[in-house]
């Protein structure tokens, strides 16, 4: 098996970008190969501990824009003799003599604006677009769709997966209102988020004492809870989609199953 040793002082996104570029065009199984990526390196000792682990028949691909580095690399790599490819160097020696401008040498610039960093702006401002049902003609290009009642997270989970670059909608489950029929024709992308009673009625308190409402409404009357979990989960049950329970898990944690679970239905998340 051939392995690829991206070393950045970055993420490593460019680096991996360009060798899945490269090898998309050989007819290899994925099993053929593999990238391991090491990020942020910024020190001859961390380098040395890398290339300590790197056998001859491997490669290296770097992108350290600190001259020093990325000539370490190549004297520690030529010793072992191993391969070295190195997409930056050579470019900014030749645009440096070209611009008659030194390089700021500052790790991560190269893909601050690469297409990566745009796919993430346009799924953040469609979070913020199409939250809480503000407009439902979002649901043909959402990625996903998120139903839930009030304070189930769904908005901390739509802007969460907006940074992995996932378009994300949500749609508010509200007692005795009719969810737009249009979300009938997209039952694949749905998911439900639901929790307790005791923990909406805990977020639900905390949410009115910082708008300065400090008495009893029906938004946190359990019993109004109740009925609205399960109205929602009436409507879950009737759509067939998944049901996440929210209930002491961490956003993280939430926007991994949901991810998991669309790649289980077959949607390319």
């Amino acid at each position: 098996m051939l392995t690829v040793h991206i070393i950045s002082d970055s993420i490593g996104n460019t680096a991996k970008d360009v060798v899945d570029a490269a090898l998309v065009q050989f007819s290899y199984s994925d099993d053929s190969y593999k990238i391991l990526k090491n990020s942020n390196v910024g020190t001859k000792d961390k380098i040395e501990s890398i290339l300590a682990n790197i056998e001859k028949d491997d490669i290296i691909v770097q992108t350290l824009v600190d001259k020093e580095l990325a000539s370490y690399v190549k004297e520690l790599a030529k010793i072992k003799g191993i391969v070295v490819i190195d997409l930056l160097t050579d470019i900014l020696n030749i645009f440096e003599e070209k611009l008659k401008v030194k390089p700021e040498n500052n790790p991560g610039l190269i893909r601050k604006m690469g297409a990566e960093y745009f796919k993430r702006v346009d799924a953040l401002e469609f979070a913020v677009k199409y939250d809480d049902g503000k407009d439902i003609n979002g649901l043909k290009e959402a990625d996903i769709i998120i139903l839930g009642v009030s304070r189930t997270s769904k908005t901390p989970l739509s802007l969460y997966l907006a940074n992995r670059n996932i378009k994300v909608m949500n749609v508010p489950i509200v007692q005795d209102l009719i969810l737009p029929e249009q979300l009938y024709e997209v039952k694949r992308k749905i998911i439900g988020l639901t929790n307790s009673v005791e923990q909406l009625n805990k977020l639900r308190g905390e949410r009115l004492k910082a708008l300065g409402v400090d008495h009893g409404t029906d938004y946190t009357d359990e019993v109004q809870i109740f009925e609205e979990l399960e109205y929602a989960m009436d409507i879950m049950e009737k759509m067939g989609c998944p049901v996440i329970d929210v209930q002491n898990k961490a956003i993280e944690e939430t926007a991994e199953l949901v991810i998991n679970i669309m790649r289980e239905r077959g949607l390319e998340i």
